[in-house]
């Protein structure tokens, strides 16, 4: 900030002061007075832009509005045309769930015709080792 020193007590006082604040001295370089600013008029530009803003903002909340009901009606559709869900099974433990899981691919495993295919050809192994540890 810009500073006024007193010609006579040498006060260093603030640029838009008068007088000093010591010895009310009259300061030699006072600040201007500022000029008064008109009152703004009315303008036809000023109309249209408020207008234009109004009507930008008229049209966002109506396509808004149209958005949410879309929305709405499509989340209704897609409720309506979903097959109803199974009935929920009483809460198990994850360890019972595991079991179960387990179990289930261990049957699946079993069946599989890779599976006994492979056991039938152990079988046949075994009996082949028997056989000839029983002729020597």
């Amino acid at each position: 900030m810009n500073s006024i020193k007193c010609n006579q007590c040498g006060l260093s006082n603030f640029a838009g002061e008068e007088h000093c604040r010591r010895c009310s001295a009259q300061l030699p370089y006072s600040a201007p007075l500022k000029k008064e600013k008109r009152p703004r008029r009315f303008s036809i530009i000023s109309l249209a832009f408020y207008a234009a803003i109004i009507f930008g903002g008229y049209h966002l909340y109506q396509g808004a509005k149209a958005s949410m009901e879309e929305v709405s009606t499509n989340d209704a559709h897609r409720v309506a045309t979903q097959p109803a869900q199974r009935p929920q099974r009483a809460a198990i433990s994850r360890a019972e769930q595991d079991r179960q899981h387990a179990g289930q691919i261990g049957t699946a495993v079993k069946e599989s015709s890779s599976f006994q295919a492979k056991r039938k050809q152990e079988e046949e192994t075994q009996k082949a080792i028997q056989q000839a540890s029983n002729s020597q």
